[in-house]
């Protein structure tokens, strides 16, 4: 068995393969076999040695969906054979050893590429909505950097709860942001946002990894507006704002979330976007990486 990771942080050449030793579930664990892992932003970071917390030598990777193999002897809901997802560590690996309660268990209908393609971005996005911005029917919402697969996805969900969205985007997704139904695409590369949607949010999510520009997201915040961001706080301001930093949260379980994305994808209320699938190996996963490296529309997925 082959584990993809590596012993040093840099560009994608980084990635070799690594042996795996036999992986043993304890009690409460499944044992799965892994059919198909998507690659996020937060793997490259990973990558790129920016996330401190990453120790070396390092098996990447944190969502997956896999066929359970083995089941721990505590663990009496899941059989041997069900194709199951999950959001946790390690997983550009053959096997992967997780909590079966981190576990959700993949509808019949759905391929492993399309499904993998929704666990962390369908996260995220479906915790903005719900609990960050809790949005409400007839409210605008402003969603920066809309055409990543978290923005794309919380456009889905708002429009949904009956919101007007307005995506704030460059060019080159507003063919794809269009077909999303939102009520207006603001091209940032050719319009000034704030000029265009000066006080017009009742609610403002800024979708970028750092949550950069919170002057400009005030601007198009509207008095007493919620304001959802990656980052830790706004910049002074005058205005009567409802701050929520997006952030790791079990108010909503990851598994309570995914549940219910996938019931949205099953039954077609719910899209996600593939770049490129590749293959579930070592080029695979640095051909990833690169993708990952370079402008992209949708999401990179290793499957085999």
């Amino acid at each position: 068995m082959l584990a993809y990771g590596y012993q040093k942080f840099g560009g994608p050449t980084v990635f070799e393969e690594l042996p795996q030793s036999q992986l043993i579930p304890t009690d409460n664990q499944l044992l799965i076999k892994t059919l198909a892992v998507n690659l996020t932003e937060g793997d490259r970071l990973e990558r790129l040695g920016t996330i401190q917390s990453v120790a070396l030598p390092h098996i990447p990777g944190h969502d997956v969906i896999g066929k359970i193999i083995q089941v721990g002897a505590a663990v009496t809901d899941l059989d041997v054979g069900t194709v199951v997802a999950a959001r946790t560590n390690h997983t550009y690996a053959d096997q992967v050893c997780l909590d079966s309660d981190l576990a959700v268990t993949m509808p019949t209908n759905l391929d492993p590429v399309t499904a993998v393609s929704l666990v962390t971005p369908g996260i995220v996005a479906y915790k903005t909505v719900r609990y960050f911005a809790d949005i409400q029917a007839d409210q605008t919402v402003i969603v920066k950097g809309a055409g990543s697969p978290v923005g794309l996805l919380i456009i889905q969900l708002a429009k949904r709860l009956g919101a007007h969205v307005i995506a704030i985007a460059s060019d080159r997704y507003a063919k794809l942001i269009a077909t999303l139904g939102v009520d207006q695409f603001v091209d940032y590369q050719h319009q000034n946002p704030v000029h265009v949607l000066a006080d017009r949010g009742d609610v403002v999510i800024n979708g970028a990894i750092d949550g950069v520009g919170g002057k400009d997201d005030l601007a198009m915040a509207k008095f007493d507006a919620t304001i959802a961001s990656f980052a830790r706080h706004l910049p002074a301001t005058s205005k009567s704002i409802r701050f929520q930093a997006i952030q790791p949260t079990e108010v909503i379980s990851d598994q309570a979330a995914l549940q219910l994305l996938f019931k949205l994808l099953d039954t077609g209320q719910l899209t996600t976007t593939i770049n490129e699938q590749l293959p579930f190996n070592l080029t695979g996963f640095i051909q990833g990486h690169q993708r990952l490296d370079e402008p992209h529309v949708g999401q990179v997925v290793v499957a085999r």
